[in-house]
């Protein structure tokens, strides 16, 4: 395999695990965390209700939306990976039928 596909190869991999170790994590947490910012209308008070109600599904969304872009960038680190796998199974089948060629033809590449 050429130097230069391994290396980008190794790019793809690289963003591929930043996005399934780093991004997703860090994303679910920001989720579990909005939990611990949920107050109960008890809190708010029975003059508040409306707050209470506004503020409650602000939290939700946010928290629904954070769950939503960890599910993406797990998607986004999956792609990436089965980009690098597939590209590398192609990158090898090619290099090995170009050495059968090769040795058909009686010379080295």
């Amino acid at each position: 395999m050429p130097r230069e596909l391994k290396a980008d190869l190794n790019l793809l991999e690289s963003a591929s695990k930043g996005w399934l170790n780093e991004a997703a994590p860090e994303l679910r947490k920001a989720a579990g965390a909005v939990e611990d910012l949920k107050f109960s209308a008890v809190e708010f008070g029975p003059l508040f209700v409306g707050a209470w109600n506004a503020y409650s599904q602000a939290a939700a969304f946010i928290q629904d939306r954070l769950n939503e872009g960890a599910v993406s960038a797990e998607q986004v680190g999956n792609a990436l990976h089965a980009t690098v796998v597939s590209f590398g199974m192609q990158e090898q089948a090619n290099e090995q039928a170009l050495n059968q060629v090769a040795g058909d033809m009686g010379f080295q590449i």
